[in-house]
């Protein structure tokens, strides 16, 4: 899969924050366009300086694996709240370039637009790759919410501080709390319908994603 080579990665902070505001302006909400036969699960962990990225793809809404792609790589960009981007980035896209298969929706362990410049993890790697993205975390980055009611799949919205609803707080089946949001080419309501026909009883985060989380930390 082809990506977009719209800035370098070896920035510093600064230079990091100047490349947000620039493609913060590319990000596109809007319904997704045609039907999703195709969802990717994308997750990075670390080995000391060693980031391994997988994804893995699944038929949709059954949910049955079709590949599972992974990539080891080097992150010199420390862990810096609102820059996750620019660790994991560049590693992001060569894993994307590797998978086969054309993806209609990637989920991403990280944040859409419920961001403090609107500009996350899944928004950033949308707007490289110009295919709709989602962000889903286990905790809130950014935004204020109310708690959703206490039973499986509900939800309530995340706002920002001018009260605009950027994302959903969604209860799954285990009574946890996951925070997704838009990232590029995809809207409130379709974030929310992917991401609850990904969800199985057995997982606290899509389908998808737990697997990509999964195999990002196996040995081989």
């Amino acid at each position: 899969m082809e990506v977009k080579k719209l800035h370098r990665w070896d920035v510093d902070k600064d230079e990091g924050e100047k490349i947000q505001e620039q493609l913060r302006k590319k990000v596109i909400i809007k319904p997704i366009p045609k039907k999703i036969n195709i969802v990717c699960g994308i997750d990075s962990s670390y080995k000391e300086d060693e980031i391994i990225s997988c994804a893995v793809l699944c038929k949709y809404p059954e949910l049955e694996i079709i590949d599972i792609v992974k990539i080891k790589g080097k992150t010199n960009f420390p862990y810096i709240k609102g820059l996750l981007a620019f660790r994991e980035g560049e590693n992001i896209t060569k894993l994307i370039e590797k998978i086969e298969k054309d993806v209609d929706c990637f989920i991403l362990n990280g944040h859409g637009i419920a961001h403090p410049k609107k500009i996350g993890l899944a928004s950033h790697i949308g707007v490289l790759i110009e295919k709709p993205t989602i962000g889903c975390a286990k905790s809130l980055l950014y935004g204020n919410y109310s708690e959703p009611p206490s039973f499986p799949l509900s939800s309530t919205f995340i706002k920002d501080e001018e009260g605009e609803i950027i994302g959903h707080a969604l209860r799954n089946y285990n009574n946890g709390i996951i925070f997704i949001s838009p990232g590029h080419l995809i809207d409130l309501k379709d974030t929310l319908t992917i991401t609850i026909n990904c969800i199985k009883k057995e997982y606290s985060l899509p389908v998808p994603l737990y697997l990509a989380h999964i195999n990002s930390k196996s040995a081989d």
